[in-house]
């Protein structure tokens, strides 16, 4: 009796246990199935920041697929790379994003800083937007941003050098403004005298700042002509821009 009772409970058990067994393979088949698609939207993950260029290759230079903005959704695919780019999809567009600027499973994807020439990391505006700017190489247009909304835009003369990495060239990428300067102040490579500088590119010695002027400060013939690769402004309109952005302050040039 005693021995027909065990036997019972055993095979109880028994079923408990298989029974749980296929549950837990059943789990892991599942698991097993988001791994095999990692290009599935996963929860918690979006951009962190108030705008976001998807681009075809993994760094600065690479082209301008789309914009994404805060807290929009994307589905991870690979990566990091060593440096922090991570290949994602993005309303069925697909291209690499530095995972400073990502939320992936609720955390950030990448703590080690964002790709910068230096400088800080965006500045927020007091209005909660980051303020930033975006300079369009194929058009000459520079605009400044506060999240999404355009504060001011001014036409601008870039670079002669049209390569797109090159000394002489207004090159594409990411940088953050590192240092300003308003005074009038003589420069040896364009043989002129210019206001409102605001260093962005520090391997190109490339900035921000007016056309060239003469010791009185008055626009020179030819002062508004192509540069070694720095954006020159009208002289107000380079006060406007320097009065608004500060130290940090993201910048974005691309074609």
């Amino acid at each position: 009796m005693g021995e027909g009772l065990t036997r019972s409970k055993l095979a109880g058990v028994n079923g408990w246990i298989w029974r749980s067994a296929a549950i837990v393979m059943l789990v892991l088949g599942m698991v097993g199935s988001l791994q095999a698609a990692p290009a599935e939207a996963a929860s918690g993950s979006y951009v962190n920041t108030d705008a976001l260029y998807l681009r075809d290759d993994a760094g600065v230079w690479g082209n301008v697929i789309t914009t994404m903005y805060r807290d929009e959704r994307y589905s991870y695919v690979d990566g990091p790379t060593w440096d922090g780019w991570y290949y994602i999809e993005y309303a069925g567009n697909y291209g690499w994003a530095h995972g400073h600027y990502l939320i992936l499973n609720g955390k950030r994807a990448w703590r080690e800083g964002p790709p910068s020439t230096g400088g800080s990391s965006g500045t927020t505006a007091s209005s909660g937007g980051e303020k930033w700017i975006d300079v369009n190489r194929s058009t000459g247009l520079v605009t400044a941003y506060e999240g999404n909304s355009v504060i001011m835009q001014y036409w601008a003369s870039l670079g002669w050098d049209t390569s797109d990495q090159g000394f002489y060239a207004t090159a594409s990428g990411t940088y953050y403004i590192y240092a300003k300067n308003a005074s009038l102040t003589w420069t040896e490579w364009g043989q002129a005298y210019i206001k409102y500088w605001m260093a962005f590119d520090s391997s190109r010695a490339n900035g921000f700042h007016s056309w060239s002027l003469d010791a009185n400060a008055n626009v020179i013939p030819g002062g508004d002509g192509n540069t070694g690769g720095c954006v020159a402004l009208e002289p107000s309109q380079a006060k406007a821009l320097y009065n608004w952005a500060p130290n940090g302050t993201r910048v974005e040039i691309h074609w």
